[in-house]
């Protein structure tokens, strides 16, 4: 089964080490991973570069079986703006999609954790660029990531990777 890892894992201070470690765990459990690091551009440079990976991408979840999202928050309380991206191009290619979480949190918490909200007269949160935080349905990301990984056929599991691809491992996926 080909796995293609969405997410901002690339951002690590070593996405290489990270990667290749997860591809050894990978191939232990009998998966192929696929990175977004995995294209080569080295005789690339901006935005040139930039399409490059884009175009890549896009090509490695096309070619993947499934696609396994980190849904954890980036720079800031909700998911990385290119992994909202990656779900929602899976989503549309009808892959099934696995996100993972660290904790299954409401998204309300989990906003309330990482900006300095106060109380609105709605009863509702407000951030601190006047938004309510009433995105308050049970669900732990934005909803429309959430429903997408459902959808999929996927689901939002609670853990780190490596226990999510030992997880993906135990399941029967064609269901």
């Amino acid at each position: 089964m080909k796995i293609y890892l969405a997410g901002p894992d690339v951002f690590r201070p070593n996405p290489v080490i990270f990667f290749n470690q997860i591809k050894d765990l990978g191939n232990e459990l009998g998966f192929s991973i696929q990175t977004p690091l995995d294209p080569h551009h080295s005789d690339l440079k901006g935005l040139d570069l930039a399409k490059s990976i884009f175009l890549s991408n896009l090509d490695l979840i096309r070619n993947s079986d499934l696609v396994l999202a980190n849904c954890n928050s980036f720079r800031g309380p909700l998911i990385d703006d290119g992994t909202a991206f990656e779900i929602g191009y899976a989503f549309s290619l009808k892959k099934k999609i696995i996100g993972y979480l660290k904790e299954k949190i409401t998204l309300p918490v989990n906003v309330s954790r990482k900006l300095h909200c106060s109380l609105h007269s709605s009863g509702y949160l407000i951030d601190p660029d006047g938004f309510l935080v009433n995105e308050d349905f049970g669900n732990s990301i934005n909803l429309m990531m959430e429903f997408a990984i459902m959808e999929s056929g996927g689901f939002l599991f609670e853990g780190n990777l490596e226990d999510c691809l030992r997880e993906i491992q135990k399941i029967d996926l064609q269901k």
